[in-house]
Order: C-alpha cells, then structure tokens, then sequence
C-alpha cells in the first residue's frame, strides 16, 4: 500500500466512526485534531506526487538545468548528477534538491556574514569550497559563467512549492503587479446585442469598462538556527526548512485570501468582531477584503442561515441557488469549510461523495476531500470556527459553529507584487541567527462586490 493509499484508508476509518457514531459518545475536539492532521498527511502526499513528476531542478518553464560535469564538487559530486539527471537526490533517509544546497549555504553565509566574536559558541564557519562549488555548478549553461543559481531563482523553485501546497489560491487566477496599487482590467462590461439589418450601420455598443484594485500586503515570518550550525547539520536540515516554508507559505497565502479584511476598528472585522486586531494580524490587509468578506459583510443576501441546525442539503443548495448563472458549471465550483462542519454536516449528506470512494485520480485540486454534486470540497484550516453571524469572537468560546464558502474560481484573483524574499541575520536578545522570509500578496474579487453574486455562503452552522 503507497502512503496515498494508507492516509485515504486513516481518513475513511476515522469518517465512518464519526459517521457511525452520536456525536456525544465521540471526543470531538481529539477527532476534529486528528482528521486535521491527515489532511494535512494528504496535501503532503499531493505535493510530492506533484513535485515527482517534475524535474528536481528546473527554471520557471520547467526545464531541466545540467551542469557541466567539470566542476570539482567533491562529496556534492552525487547531487549534481541527480540533478543532472533531472531526479531528486537521496541520502541517508533524506531527498534533497537543488534549493537544499543553496539554502544551507545561505545559512552558513549568514552566520559569517552575522558573527561577533562576542557571541561565542566558537568560529562561524563559510561554505566548503566543494559546496560553493556544488552551487556554482548549477548553472544552465555550465559553471563559472555568471549563470550560476542566486537566492532570486532558489525563491523562485521555492515560490512554485508555495502554490502546490495551497488548497484556495490555487485555484484563483494569479495576477503579477507591476505597480502597488495595480487597477487589474475585467474587460468589458455588459454588451448590447441587436437584430441587424443589411445595408444599415449598427448602433455601436459603448460598455463600461470593468477594474478589479489590487492593493499588496505584506506576510513576513520568521526561522531561528543556533550559532553553532556547521556545514554537515545545514545540508541535513536544509529539507525541512524547505518542506516547512512550503506548508506554511501555502497555508499563510490560503488565510489571507480566505479572511483578509481591512477592517481596523474595535468592532466589525470578520476575524475579531468585538476587538480591536492586532497591527501585525496577517488578515488586517492593506485595503483589499477577502472571500468570506464578500458574502459576510458585502453583499449579505449571498449568505444562508442555518438556524443553529445541522447542514442540510438546502443549506447547499440555498447558496448555489444565490450565485445563479456562477454556480451553472460544477467543475468551477470551490466550496471551502472548516473541518467540524464537513465532519457533523458535509459527511452526513447522500450527495457528498469521499475521496477515499471517488479515488485519488480523480482529485485535481489540492485538499480536496470530497465532491458535493461535482462541486470539489477542501477542508482548510484557514476557515475558522465561528459566532453565529459568520465572524469571530474575541472570546474564544462563543466560537462554536461552523460555516462554508462557495465561489466561482474564476471571478478572485490573487495578485502578487513581490515574490519570495529570503534575508538572513542575527538576533542579539534571542543569540541565534534568523531566517526571514516575506512577500506582497492582494487579493480581489470581480465586479462590483456589493453586488456580487459569484461567491455565496451558510452561517450558523451546527457542529
């Protein structure tokens, strides 16, 4: 059995104790933790499947960069020719790729770099020169030619990994800014058709023009090594501050697009109604609201109350009904859910097919965890336990009930007007180095979202 194969069998047990069973004979928030922890096993198995049938190496398009074989890399030598050979390399338990070289050299480039003779733990030690080497060698036309594999194109292998993580923004459209703010052109609004007659000029069309503002916030986090990091510990840890960075990038740019608000007031804010945010909350964005903003607070006749019931099918279909036209194509379709409500609600419905039934072939986007009349349902973590209106409490234990969003993929866009940004230095206070990595990221809906009918949702949901 593949590692697929046993996360989807962990998952279906799970679902069919829940589904088996009174909710009050159940520890639930045990079960709640567990299930979150093997989707997260599933989105894991997803990227790698992903990422396997990817060169390990590769430039934007995709292709395979070689090197050209002269280069001294000693105990690198055998990387390289992984590399070369368009496969990921594998030591002692570890898969590594290219990122993972130039990662460890920038740890070790920033303890040189950040060191103090005052700080102590001994000498900060550079790169070997057959790891410089080893970079050096990644070239896509071979060595030494100021080709050479930098930070930028490492952030770049690094940024892909983000997206194949990612359950929601995934699945929007993706816009690079070249301004802040950045007016992204809709096309043209609503065209006039006419009988024609021949002989006879038309009476031209004069639409309006359509604009979505993107406006960029900027995510910032942060990684901490010890002082005494030598050569041999940054290579063997370089995988996980990779895999890590990865997972939580995703996650990070699925909230944001899930939860943004700009909203800085003691009340109002959709992820703290009754308490002023935190400067630093991720979701307090630059002027651009999110998804669940669109139906909760924009246009609240695109929001379904369940009354404090389970979900039912008319919660669903309620909230379909609403999106008219938008909701015409299923394959367009994302519902996005926290996992209580798919748990006690989603699995309970006759018209909700599992993965584990439906089979892993038929996934095609990340997180996916079933399908409710075609309609793919991920199961985020970003999607939060709520107060009846749909928002949160500053009181954690008034969040009890669950929630959903529906939206057609193609009416949000994700805008993005800085990559990955990969900086090094030292932290005095805490006497270790730091990692920081940041970017600039929007998010925005079609349209003119008081009016908007492209996303839809149920509130008040019981868990």
């Amino acid at each position: 059995m593949s590692q697929f194969d046993a996360v989807l069998a962990q998952m279906a047990e799970l679902t069919n104790a829940v589904k088996g069973a009174p909710k009050q004979d159940l520890q639930w928030e045990q079960i709640e933790k567990n299930f979150g922890g093997q989707i997260d096993a599933l989105v894991q198995q997803q990227v790698k499947a992903a990422l396997d049938k990817q060169p390990a190496f590769r430039t934007s398009g995709g292709a395979p960069i070689a090197h050209d074989g002269t280069t001294k890399a000693g105990r690198y030598a055998r990387f390289l020719k992984s590399f070369e050979q368009g496969q990921q390399h594998k030591a002692a338990g570890m898969v590594y790729s290219p990122a993972d070289l130039l990662i460890a050299k920038m740890l070790l480039e920033g303890q040189v770099k950040n060191y103090s003779p005052t700080m102590g733990g001994g000498q900060a030690r550079p790169a070997s020169d057959e790891l410089e080497n080893a970079v050096k060698a990644l070239t896509s036309t071979g060595s030494g030619t100021g080709d050479e594999l930098v930070p930028t194109n490492m952030a770049a292998m690094l940024w892909d990994d983000f997206f194949l993580a990612s359950r929601i923004v995934n699945v929007m459209q993706r816009i690079t800014m070249p301004t802040n703010p950045f007016d992204v052109p809709l096309g043209l609004g609503s065209v006039t058709w006419r009988k024609g007659t021949e002989n006879t000029a038309t009476t031209a069309s004069d639409p309006a023009t359509a604009k979505s503002t993107l406006t960029a916030t900027e995510l910032i986090t942060e990684q901490n090594w010890s002082y005494t990091l030598d050569e041999d510990a940054a290579v063997a840890m370089a995988p996980s501050v990779r895999a890590r960075l990865a997972q939580s990038g995703g996650e990070i740019m699925d909230a944001f697009a899930l939860n943004a608000d700009a909203t800085n007031a003691a009340t109002g804010n959709i992820n703290l109604d009754d308490a002023d945010p935190d400067d630093a909350s991720y979701y307090l964005s630059a002027g651009q609201d999110g998804i669940r903003h669109q139906w909760i607070v924009d246009n609240t006749a695109q929001a379904v109350a369940a009354g404090g019931d389970a979900l039912a099918d008319a919660d669903i279909t309620g909230a379909m009904g609403k999106m008219g036209k938008y909701a015409a194509d299923p394959s367009q379709l994302v519902i996005v859910t926290d996992v209580g409500t798919y748990l006690s609600g989603f699995l309970g419905l006759t018209n909700v097919v599992t993965v584990d039934k439906f089979g892993p072939s038929a996934v095609v986007l990340t997180g996916q965890l079933a399908a409710y009349r075609g309609v793919p349902i991920i199961v985020s973590a970003s999607a939060p336990k709520t107060e009846a209106d749909g928002k949160v409490s500053t009181t954690a234990g008034n969040n009890t009930l669950g929630q959903f969003s529906i939206f057609n993929r193609n009416m949000w866009y994700a805008g993005f007007r800085r990559d990955l940004l990969i900086e090094t230095d030292r932290d005095i206070q805490k006497r270790m180095y730091v990692m920081v990595t940041s970017l600039r990221m929007a998010v925005a809906a079609h349209g003119t979202r008081s009016t908007n009918t492209h996303t839809a949702g149920a509130v008040n949901i019981l868990i």
